[in-house]
């Protein structure tokens, strides 16, 4: 009975919640006496469609939820919410962590919000090989995401679906990803680096050589920097050209809306709701701006270059198509090099090379840029370990090279490449929906709601299906102290395989499988170079701020009661 009677009381805020993400209206304060006259025509013709639906909504929900029976559900949803919004209110991968100890189960389902159907979550390690690495292209992403994709970033790689297309799309800038081109590409980021250094000198020094900062905006600038360089051959000027400047506050902008109150109702009525996809909603205009304003600026920039370079091809002949590939790295980098080719061949259009550019730019910046960040916040609060870091940068001779970098600096390779991206992974967990019905097999058996061991879980078309990453990666259960920032494990003996997730150093930070990160080999480069040139320079220490993490397609840093002020990690520095 209270589940209806909060159903009964939150209905109507929901429904102005609808009405405000939809017409943009400001907030509405329509219950302060009773249902306000005030409320648009409009907005309670949806009202009224929303109420029309519901009992149709509730039926639906109760078949599906007989797709999962056995499967072991935490208590305390909420009838309108279901579990989703202790998902997001709480700090990432939490939830989902004290669900699994409390059930003892690494697959768990949850209650949709605005009666979705029940969502599987899989932390079990075998299923979530079954799902990544056998049978991705069977768990296509969910149609909100692959939106969201598409609005954000364009029609690329991330957003194609479909084994063939895929393949063929990431054949074509794999190599420009490679460790050849890495290798030759490393002064690129190590300029990025002492960039970002330089002008965090200049500002530590405006303040008496210490001060506090939020970590998260200086690093973005560095990421942005190296990419543009290193992919791209465009000088974003250490992050703070006009395009840069721009591009960074479109993903600002774009995120504080994401883990704001409104992000979250944003979200749910989406995903209720997916014709809402389609529309002209603030909330979905906001992540077009991130799009657009990389396709006016950077991208229309690169594509005016390569039409000056086919210009200089006039005239010239190549007997090879090797030569033709040489004469274009003269005038560009590899992974220009690749899309260009490919554009001039006829392989992709204008507008695909340009949603290319888009997606390179934001996947090779931003989430390395926060796990990164996340890193120096670990060393501000563990002194000792950023000791340790540093003695061991200063005791190696100059600027390691590529290769170095892999092999001669054992505890780097282990700070950032490892420790830390298994507690701050920048995509906190993954969604698909089943294409067709399966069995996901299970390495650790559960015990279901009647008592029986169950050692698969059968599932139908249209189940939708998260691993939470996050979650995975720091398991008690695989790591003895998974939420301890301790890089001294690497250099121990590792769990067991068979208890660990199969992706690289037995973690799910880079995904797994044919649609792994293709630009892993990228953001370990970055990682290790910025932060031995930044702790070359700098200390930082812990400003004693309570951090949680959001979601805003990646993983975000934000202050605890501060979270209207968006994405932030403070941190103070000083130099040495």
């Amino acid at each position: 009975m209270s589940q209806w009677m909060e159903l009964a009381t939150q209905l109507p805020s929901t429904f102005v919640s609808l009405a405000s993400i939809k017409y943009n209206l400001q907030p509405l304060r329509m219950f302060d006496s009773g249902w306000s006259t005030r409320m648009p025509t409009a907005a309670w013709t949806t009202a009224v469609a929303v109420a029309v639906v519901f009992a149709y909504l509730f039926k639906r929900v109760r078949t599906g939820r007989r797709l999962l029976e056995g499967v072991p559900e935490p208590a305390g949803h909420s009838l309108l919410w279901g579990h989703q919004r202790i998902v997001a209110e709480k700090s990432v991968g939490t939830a989902f962590a004290a669900w699994m100890e409390e059930l003892h189960a690494r697959v768990i389902k949850i209650r949709g919000a605005l009666f979705n159907p029940d969502v599987l979550v899989v932390g079990d390690p075998l299923a979530a090989t079954h799902i990544m690495q056998k049978y991705i292209y069977d768990y296509p992403h969910s149609q909100v995401v692959r939106s969201r994709i598409a609005r954000m970033l364009g029609k690329s790689l991330g957003w194609v679906e479909g084994e063939s297309e895929h393949k063929r799309m990431r054949a074509l800038v794999a190599s420009s990803l490679g460790s050849e081109a890495l290798r030759a590409g490393t002064p690129d980021v190590y300029i990025a680096a002492e960039k970002l250094a330089d002008n965090l000198k200049t500002h530590v020094l405006e303040y008496n050589e210490r001060c506090e900062i939020s970590i998260v905006d200086w690093i973005n600038q560095a990421t942005l920097e190296a990419i543009g360089r290193l992919g791209f051959g465009h000088d974003f000027e250490g992050g703070r050209s006009s395009d840069a400047q721009k591009i960074l506050g479109a993903w600002r902008t774009m995120a504080c809306m994401a883990i704001s109150t409104t992000g979250f109702y944003a979200l749910v009525m989406l995903r209720r709701f997916p014709v809402l996809n389609y529309l002209p909603l603030k909330a979905l205009r906001v992540q077009m701006h991130v799009r657009n304003t990389i396709h006016r600026g950077v991208a229309r920039e690169l594509l005016r270059r390569n039409q000056v370079a086919e210009q200089d091809l006039q005239g010239k002949r190549f007997t090879k198509s090797t030569e033709y590939m040489t004469f274009l790295h003269h005038l560009y980098h590899p992974l220009i090099v690749f899309l260009a080719s490919a554009h001039s061949s006829g392989s992709i259009t204008t507008e695909e090379l340009m949603d290319h550019i888009s997606m390179f730019i934001m996947a090779g910046s931003e989430t390395t840029a926060q796990s990164l960040a996340y890193a120096i916040w670990e060393l501000a609060r563990h002194p000792d370990i950023q000791s340790r870091l540093r003695e061991e940068t200063m005791t190696y001779p100059g600027s390691p090279s590529y290769d170095a970098l892999q092999t001669q600096l054992p505890y780097l390779d282990a700070v950032p490449a490892k420790c830390n991206l298994r507690l701050h992974p920048g995509f906190p967990y993954m969604e698909r929906v089943a294409a067709k019905d399966d069995i996901l097999p299970l390495r650790h058996p559960i015990i279901g709601k009647e008592g029986y061991e169950l050692t698969s879980i059968p599932i139908s078309a249209g189940q939708t299906v998260i691993i939470p990453i996050h979650t995975i990666n720091r398991m008690d259960s695989v790591w003895s102290d998974g939420t301890n920032f301790r890089p001294e494990r690497w250099m121990e003996e590792l769990p067991q395989k068979d208890l660990c997730s199969t992706g690289w150093s037995r973690m799910l930070t880079f995904s797994d499988g044919p649609r792994n990160c293709i630009g892993f080999r990228f953001a370990l480069l970055q990682f290790k170079i910025i932060l031995l040139t930044l702790v070359k320079h700098f200390d930082f220490d812990d400003t004693g701020a309570t951090i949680v993490s959001k979601v805003a397609s990646s993983t975000q840093p934000v202050v605890a009661g501060e979270e209207h002020r968006g994405p932030r990690l403070p941190v103070n520095v000083s130099l040495l």
